[in-house]
């Protein structure tokens, strides 16, 4: 979901603060660029005449959103802008008001409204928990644990596909519990086995050759937003939580 490539969850607050203009320092209090007006101006008849000349509706959604996110991304009144920048960053809106990334793909930027209502464990496709569980299998055989970003990011983009757009961060933040239960689990054996074991470290094979993704998650069961592992005494007792990835991905898996 850095870079509009991103699989989970992004904040896109640093490439749109970067067309929104400069601040007074950076322009000048003289500055006569074209088209360039503090923010506090916006809604006066001279600027609003300029955007609609420049072919913006400012009564669309599309122009809407990209305001709100300038107002949440740091753009006071104090600052400058222009009007090719709003024009630019309207682009990446569709006529809903939905920012779109670089893979035409909408849903995946927080805002105000979803706030961490997205964390929840919800359906996604057996294919991505497949393609998920063998990315990682093959990190520990050939990569000694280290994670592929450019692998982990195709596989998120091919399951945002298949999802509706209101679900997409809900699916982001399922398949990295699925991915993290996996992870945990090829972790656990490897150290079974040789203790000393970390990252990087030759990965003894018969210590996982065994583990299917069905094996993990049928030791697995839901607990709120998470997963949680069943204890070895007792299927009804929960012991060890699986431990959460952060949003961004790490050259590791884990």
């Amino acid at each position: 979901m850095g870079g509009m490539n991103m699989p989970n969850i992004t904040n896109y607050s640093p490439l749109i603060q970067s067309m929104f203009g400069g601040k007074r320092t950076s322009w000048g209090t003289e500055s006569t660029l074209p088209g360039v007006f503090q923010f506090s101006q916006l809604n006066s008849s001279s600027i609003q005449s300029q955007l609609k000349a420049a072919g913006i509706d400012t009564g669309s959604k599309r122009y809407k959103a990209v305001i709100e996110q300038m107002k949440k991304t740091g753009c006071t009144g104090n600052m400058f802008t222009n009007v090719q920048s709003i024009k630019n960053l309207m682009k990446n809106y569709n006529s809903r008001g939905e920012f779109v990334d670089s893979d035409g793909l909408t849903g995946l930027i927080i805002t105000d409204e979803t706030g961490d209502n997205y964390k929840k464990i919800i359906d996604i496709p057996e294919s991505s928990k497949d393609k998920m569980f063998e990315a990682v299998r093959d990190s520990f055989l050939h990569r000694n644990g280290m994670g592929d970003r450019k692998g982990d990011t195709e596989i998120f983009t091919d399951m945002y596909r298949q999802m509706k757009s209101d679900d997409r961060l809900s699916a982001g933040y399922t398949l990295r519990q699925y991915r993290s239960a996996y992870v945990q689990t090829f972790k656990s054996a490897i150290k079974g086995v040789d203790p000393t074991w970390d990252y990087g470290k030759v990965v003894p094979s018969d210590a996982i050759n065994s583990i299917t993704r069905e094996s993990v998650e049928s030791q697995l069961t839901q607990s709120g937003n998470t997963f949680v592992k069943r204890s070895s005494v007792s299927s009804s007792t929960l012991d060890i939580q699986v431990l959460l990835l952060p949003i961004f991905f790490d050259l590791k898996l884990f």
